[in-house]
C-alpha cells in the first residue's frame, strides 16, 4: 500500500480552507496549522458578517499587482468566476444570491458563519485534521521533507507546506506577516508590503466636522498632474477622522504607498455629485439665489455650507458671481482636492499590497521557484482586489490551485 503524502497548511482562512479540501481531494493527508483559536476569522467578519462570496462580474483590472499583469491573468484562468460559484453552491452546498447593484454575490443566509461552517465541514469530511493554537515559526528542510515547528514547541515532519498565512491587515484576526518573515529568511522577496482597501485621515477640522456623512462621487486619482485611475467604486464616507467608502478604499493604496514607501503623491479629487461642470454651470448660470442655497439643492446641506464656506461666497448670489469666483466654486464641486494627511494603517486595512512577486512561483501550480513541495497560496502573493468579493476570489482561485497541486506532487 503507498503511503500518503502529508501536505501541512499553515493558516485556516479562506485560501487555507480551500487548499486543505482540494489537496485532500487529490489524495493528501492533511494538516492545517492555525495559529488562533478557529478557522476563517477574516470569512466571519467580511461583508458585515454576511460574507460577499464573490463578485458576479469581474475583470483583471479590478485587481492591483506590482508583478507581472499576465501571470496574474494566468492564475486566474485555472478557476473562472462562475465554475468557482458553482463549486460554493454545487460542491459546498452553499445557496448564494446576487445583490446587483453591489456585484456581489451573498450567502442567502446572508451568515459569513454558514460561508466558513460549510468550508470547515467539507474539510473535516474529506479527513483534514485542524490544529488550533499552533503558530508556526520556522520551515526547515530535511532530506526531502519538511520539518515544521510552532511555537507551542511541536515540530511535524511532512512531505509539502502551502503557506495561507496572509498578511498583516486586520491583526486582531491573528494576521501578523509570519509567513511574509518565514520566506524573507528563505530568500523570497517580501517588501515593499503596504496597508491596502483601508480608510484615509485628514487634519482639515472642518471635514472632521462632517462625520458620518455619506454621499455617491465620483473620485479620480491624479500623478504628477494626470489621472491614474477613476475609483469604480461612488461610495464616500466622512469619519471623525478623515475618509472611508468603497471610494476611498478601492485606490487608498496610492496614498499609502506615497507615505510609507517614498512613492509619487497622488492628489484624490472628488467631484460630489457626479454631475459634470457643464451641468453645474447651468445651474449656477442666473438667478436671485444665493450660492449655497442653489448648492444645497444638490449636495447634502453640512457637505454644501463647508464648500461654499470654503470659497468664502455663502452670502453671495448666482447672478453677482465674478468669473475666478465662478471658476473656483466649479473646482470646488467637481475637482475637489482631498486634503490626506494620512492613512489608518494595516489596523483597518482590508488586505495587505504587496508580498511574494509572481516571478517568484510557477503560475500553473503556485509552487515556490526556490523550493520544491512549498507552495504558497491567498494574501501572502503580491495580487489584492477592490472592495466587493475580489479578494476572496483570489482566495479560492490560489488556494485551490495550491492544494491541488500539493496534493498530488
Amino acid at each position: 500500500m503507498v503511503e500518503k503524502r502529508h501536505v501541512v497548511i499553515c493558516g485556516a482562512g479562506a485560501a487555507g480552507l480551500t487548499a486543505a479540501i482540494f489537496a485532500s481531494e487529490a489524495g493528501a493527508d492533511v494538516t492545517i496549522l492555525e495559529r488562533t483559536d478557529k478557522a476563517g476569522k477574516k470569512i466571519l467578519m467580511s461583508g458585515g458578517t454576511r460574507c460577499n462570496v464573490l463578485p458576479v462580474v469581474m475583470n483583471t483590472s479590478d485587481f492591483f499587482t506590482g508583478s507581472s499583469v499576465n501571470r496574474m491573468k494566468k492564475i486566474f484562468k485555472s478557476w473562472p468566476l462562475n465554475s468557482c460559484k458553482d463549486w460554493f453552491e454545487t460542491e459546498i452546498g452553499l445557496r448564494l444570491a446576487c445583490e446587483e447593484s453591489s456585484n456581489k454575490w451573498f450567502p442567502v443566509s446572508n451568515s459569513a458563519k454558514e460561508v466558513r461552517n460549510l468550508l470547515l465541514d467539507k474539510a473535516q469530511e474529506n479527513g483534514v485534521s485542524i490544529r488550533y493554537q499552533s503558530a508556526v515559526n520556522s520551515l526547515n528542510k530535511e532530506g526531502d521533507k519538511w520539518l515544521v515547528s510552532t511555537e507551542n514547541k511541536t515540530q511535524m515532519l511532512c512531505d509539502t507546506v502551502v503557506l495561507s498565512t496572509g498578511g498583516y491587515s486586520i491583526p486582531t484576526v491573528g494576521t501578523d506577516g509570519m509567513g511574509h518573515r518565514l520566506l524573507k529568511k528563505m530568500g523570497h522577496t517580501t517588501e515593499p508590503v503596504y496597508a491596502a482597501l483601508t480608510p484615509l485621515r485628514c487634519d482639515y477640522a472642518a471635514h472632521q466636522a462632517l462625520s458620518g456623512l455619506s454621499l455617491d462621487v465620483q473620485l479620480d486619482v491624479y500623478l504628477n498632474g494626470k489621472k491614474e485611475i477613476s475609483s469604480k467604486r461612488s461610495g464616500f464616507l466622512f469619519t471623525h477622522r478623515g475618509y472611508s467608502g468603497p471610494a476611498i478604499l478601492d485606490v487608498s493604496h496610492y496614498a499609502v504607498q506615497a507615505f510609507e514607501n517614498d512613492a509619487p503623491k497622488p492628489e484624490f479629487r472628488v467631484n460630489w455629485d457626479g454631475s459634470s461642470r457643464e451641468e453645474w454651470e447651468e445651474r449656477l448660470s442666473a438667478g436671485k439665489a444665493t450660492v449655497l442655497n442653489t448648492v444645497r439643492d444638490f449636495l447634502p446641506k453640512r457637505l454644501a455650507e463647508c464648500i461654499i464656506q470654503e470659497c468664502q461666497l455663502a452670502e453671495r448670489k448666482v447672478a453677482e458671481l465674478k468669473k475666478a469666483e465662478r471658476k473656483k466654486v466649479l473646482m470646488h464641486l467637481t475637482e475637489y482636492t482631498l486634503p490626506v494627511s494620512g492613512h489608518e494603517g494595516y489596523k483597518k486595512a482590508e488586505v495587505t499590497g504587496g508580498g511574494i512577486p509572481l516571478d517568484e512561483v510557477n503560475t500553473a501550480t503556485l509552487q515556490s521557484n526556490l523550493y520544491t513541495n512549498l507552495f504558497l497560496c491567498g494574501e501572502i502573493l503580491d495580487v489584492f482586489g477592490r472592495i466587493g468579493g475580489f479578494n476572496f476570489y483570489w482566495a479560492w482561485v490560489t488556494g485551490r490551485l495550491a492544494g491541488i497541486h500539493a496534493g498530488k506532487t
